[in-house]
């Protein structure tokens, strides 16, 4: 079910009862000024420390706090960072996984650790062909516990002193500090996960330990979380929307529309288990000097088994169709096509370890100086496995025959009367749909897909910096800090494949052709061996000649034993829906479905998998350069302010190598024009590496007047860029296409960062009470951005017949960009003013409003036929965001209810098909509840998804729905101790 609220109750909520998370920048906010802080923990004291950082911030942030050590409101991070104003994240098995601040996607984003780079490999993601390796920078939120954290800022302006590379922000999370709570302290909680639609439980324990000693010049901290979970997804997949025009099965009239090519519905359980370790020394000997060592250790396991059913709907013959409005298919019948079962296994193994020094000296003469190393290294082992078992008709091709007649290259053999599958679609969110095939019987079932690839990726970070601060005391100079950064980061993937591939790219060992049935067969008649009821039975010898099927192609020719199959009836798949479909089919036996294929074909590498170097990539980039940053303060007329400016340099290098080849020359299938084929004659693939190098002046500078005691009043200008993805600039290129329409595609070596010159300007109000309201308007002039484009380009040879060869080169390119602009309503109430208990209460809320202009965006979606044009906007923009949270805190009970709710948003510009993707609108309730038994115990319960919302994908239009998901309701119970 799906929730939303009124857009004219959203705005009265924000006006009347504005919400600010709290705000704050990390390590430099100490640099402002020095507090002394009163620890009171709690709903309230988080709030509060949130909005202090936020008001001693040199330039516009937000911030969340723990509630007590190692304590949040939220089961991951990610989810209580989506309570900041303008940020929103993307949900992995229902869970936050990375964010998205003020339109920019999580590649847009730093995410650091103690203000540290920390090496993050996506776990769990293999690409089945390896037609994309992920050497993305987007951090992954699942992989760290947030046990381990105090709190996380999101620096939406920079001073020049911040780590570059982020055009939306900057996020720093925070660990705790020994000697920030003098003496022995420890908190520990054990928690029950449940999740309703797996229907298990699943521990979770957490424990921190923090002790000082010498004289409290020394200090140990120690923390330790470990999940072990399971949860259950449910999904209905679609797609892509296909373009038809011609006659149907039961009419020659020529009817278009759009339909899905193929649908399904399964389920998945997903298991994780996290062991995270984190550890701080500190030594302080006096107030002018100190050093601090961290640690830090996740070990993260995630295994995934989805089971269900694929019906393939590409082939061309329907029956009884409704069309709609917007040409979209409504219903149909079609009467060929087959049934797959849906067997996939996925997950991965992860170890990242990250350790990082600091150290300080100040001088009486205000001189300072800091520097800090850190290195990290993360590595992860994925692996997929993906068993496509075919539902048979009697129908040995893989197009419809009528009965009588026979359509392959044996012309003249008479065929029997062809059982064809017969299938009825009617469309939905989950559509509606029968077949006429037995799905729970495995005598039906025959060999298809058998793939299973894998994938090792590292990714290795080393960072150093050094930084100098003096202290000024002249008219409105306050301070001078310079310093210098150096930081080297190498990205790498090793693919390994099973070696049975698709056919438009049959690669490894075991990789025949495509061929007719006919031979098969010594006799080269294949109507002999045709039964009614088994079909065509072919030897399994047949799969290893040159140029025979195999399984993933001859899938309706060879059987199976029926004993690797279990059939089941899942009643409640997507019940909620209200759609019907078979909900009766079989489970497959990973290793009996692969053994009957080995011992069938004689071939033992069937599901196995060897490595790949050469298909292998690898990034190294290294950055390094210095900055200069002054701060100044004043009054103006009695208002004080502050200000700093600021001139950063930085220098990129990196070197990328990937599997790729070379054309030598293009000869023509034809040299007197019969046919306008193309060969492409290229070299072998191999590792080729190519260098590349750029650097950027980021200047800044960041303002601040209080207008009074209670409002301040900021504005912020910079230049800001975000780097490649690192796969992106990997050689690789291919060559296809006849003439006229000769293809070249590959990664862009060359490509340069993002730039964008950012404009803010904010107006906060604090009250005595805590209450705080504050107004942003951002805006962002994108210089210089990456799509993908397609141009026209001498090819350098010439076909005899037509003349010169013109590529239709597509490949990233660096082009202008455009604007995005917005602004964020914030603010806290509390309701102190009511009588009695109500006066322990409080509302927060939020509000987001972004839009962005793409001028150069390609509008060729107008070109397609009964596809919807996206416009010109960015992709990955949400207009509409916002949160409201009510909260209640007492000396012995505490509850939070939150709703947080995104707009629909533009996915890509051309999805499959070539049109349009979107992301649906979506809304998530949230609940909260704490009880004191004591001091020092708390009993906890924590409600996700209270509503049970879906997420959707769809393409141009609503009704073409690629994607539904179902994640279920998750609750956390539990105790928590304090000493």
């Amino acid at each position: 079910m799906k929730y939303t609220l009124k857009h004219n109750l959203l705005y009265v909520a924000c006006l009347s009862a504005l919400y600010s998370v709290g705000d704050a920048y990390a390590q430099p906010l100490a640099e402002e000024s020095e507090v002394e802080v009163v620890q009171v923990l709690g709903i309230r004291s988080s709030l509060s420390g949130a909005l202090d950082r936020k008001r001693d911030a040199a330039s516009v942030v937000d911030s969340i706090t723990a509630e007590d050590l190692g304590k949040f409101p939220d089961q991951n991070i990610a989810e209580s960072l989506q309570r900041v104003s303008g940020v929103f994240i993307d949900r992995q098995s229902g869970e936050g996984s990375k964010i998205t601040v003020r339109g920019f996607g999580p590649e847009f984003n730093t995410v650091r650790l103690n203000n540290r780079t920390i090496a993050t490999i996506d776990v769990g993601a293999v690409d089945i062909f390896f037609s994309s390796v992920n050497l993305s920078r987007a951090f992954d939120f699942q992989a760290l516990a947030a046990e381990v954290l105090t709190g996380a800022d999101v620096v939406k302006t920079p001073t020049s002193d911040l780590w570059d590379g982020s055009l939306g922000a900057s996020i720093n999370m925070r660990t705790a500090r020994p000697l920030d709570n003098i003496g022995l302290h420890m908190s520990g909680s054990a928690q029950g996960r449940y999740q309703d639609l797996g229907e298990e439980w699943g521990p979770r324990f957490s424990g921190i330990v923090s002790n000082t000693f010498a004289d409290d010049e020394m200090g140990i901290l120690l923390a330790v979380s470990y999940e072990d979970r399971s949860s259950r997804l449910e999904e209905s997949r679609g797609g892509p929307w296909a373009y038809y025009n011609g006659p149907t099965v039961d009419s020659e009239e020529t009817v278009e529309f759009r339909f899905p090519q193929g649908m399904g519905q399964s389920f998945t359980i997903d298991d994780r288990k996290r062991l995270s370790v984190s550890s701080t020394y500190q030594f302080e000997p006096n107030e002018n000097m100190g050093m601090t060592v961290d640690a830090l250790y996740v070990d993260f396991n995630r295994e995934t088994t989805t089971q269900g059913i694929n019906a393939p709907l590409q082939f061309p013959f329907f029956a009884d169709v409704e069309v709609n409005e917007n040409g979209t298919a409504t219903s149909f019948t079609k009467t060929f096509g087959p049934v797959d079962y849906r067997f996939e296994e996925g997950g991965g193994d992860s170890e990242t370890v990250a350790l990082g020094w600091n150290g300080y000296l100040y001088s009486d003469n205000g001189l300072s100086f800091t520097a800090d190393v850190s290195w990290s290294r993360a590595e992860a082992t994925n692996a997929a496995t993906r068993l496509q078992p075919a539902i048979k008709d009697n129908n040995p091709w893989n197009n419809p025959l009528q009965p009588g007649t026979i359509d392959n290259p044996l012309a003249g053999q008479t065929s029997p009367d062809f059982q064809n599958n017969i299938i009825t679609w009617t469309n939905g969110d989950v559509p509606s749909w029968s077949t006429s095939l037995d799905l729970a019987d495995p005598a039906n079932a025959r060999a298809h897909v058998a793939l299973t690839p894998s994938i090792e990726l590292e990714d290795e970070v080393l960072e150093g910096r050094f930084d100098v601060s003096y202290e000024l005391d002249h008219g409105a100079l306050r301070g001078l800090k310079s310093g210098a950064f150096y930081s080297e980061r190498t990205k790498s993937a090793l693919p390994y494949n099973s070696g049975i591939y698709r056919p438009s790219n049959p690669d490894g060992p075991f990789d025949p052709g495509y061929t007719s049935a006919g031979t098969l067969f010594a006799d080269n008649n294949f109507v002999a061996h045709f039964d009614p009821t088994d079909g065509v039975q072919a030897p399994w010898e047949s799969i290893n000649v040159p140029n025979g099927p195999r399984p993933n192609m001859g899938g309706r020719f060879f059987s199976l034993p029926e004993d690797i199959f279990t059939s089941v009836t899942v009643p409640d798949l997507l019940g909620d829906s209200g759609a019907d479909f078979p909900r009766s089919f079989l489970l497959t036996d990973k290793e009996g479905y692969c053994q009957a294929i080995r011992e069938g074909s004689g071939n033992n590498d069937v599901c196995s998998s060897q490595a790949r170097p050469d298909l292998a990539r690898r990034v190294q980039e290294t950055t390094y350069g210095a900055y200069v940053r002054l701060d100044l303060d004043g009054e103006f007329q009695e208002f004080p302010w502050a200000a700093n400016f600021g001139l950063r340099y930085v220098e990129t290098e990196t070197t990328a190598s990937g599997p790729s080849v070379e054309l030598i020359r293009i000869d023509p299938v034809d040299a007197d024009g019969a046919t306008s084929g193309l060969d492409y004659i290229t070299t072998e693939r191999q590792q080729l590496s190519a260098d590349n190098s750029y650097s950027n002046l980021l200047p800044s500078a960041n303002f601040k007047l209080s207008l009074s005691d209670k409002v301040d009043f900021r504005a912020a200008v910079s230049k800001v860029i975000t780097r490649p993805n690192m796969g992106s600039i990997t050689p690789n290129q291919s060559f296809s296409g006849l003439f006229g329409l000769s293809n070249r595609s590959s990664n862009n070596t060359d490509l340069k960062p993002f730039e964008a010159w950012q404009y803010d300007g904010s107006l906060e109000y604090y009250g005595d009470n805590g209450n705080a309201f504050s107004i942003s308007l951002f805006y962002k002039d994108i210089d210089t951005f990456i799509s993908e484009t397609t141009e026209l380009v001498p090819s350098g040879f010439s076909h005899p017949a037509f003349g010169e060869i013109i590529f239709r080169d597509t490949a990233e390119r660096n082009r202008d960009g455009g604007s995005i602009q917005g602004y964020e309503l914030a603010g806290l109430v509390y309701l102190d003013f009511l009588p009695g208990f109500l006066s322990n209460s409080g509302i927060q809320a939020n509000y987001t409003f972004v839009t962005g202009q793409d001028d150069e965006a390609a509008i060729g979606n107008n070109a397609l036929p009964l596809a919807a044009t996206p416009g010109t906007g960015l992709e990955g923009f949400t207009p509409h965001s916002y949160n409201l949270i009510a909260f209640y805190e007492d000396e012995s009970f505490s509850a939070r209810i939150s709703w947080n709710w995104r707009d629909k948003f533009l996915v890509r510009r051309s999805g499959g098909a070539g049109i349009a993707e979107h992301f649906d609108d979506y809304g998530q309730l949230d609940l909260g509840f704490g009880y004191t038994l004591s001091e020092s115990v708390k009993l906890t319960f924590d409600v996700s998804n209270v509503l049970d919302a879906n997420t959707i994908r769809y393409a141009d239009v609503r009704e073409r729905v690629i994607l539904n998901e179902y994640t279920g309701r998750r609750a956390l119970l539990g105790v928590r101790a304090t000493f």
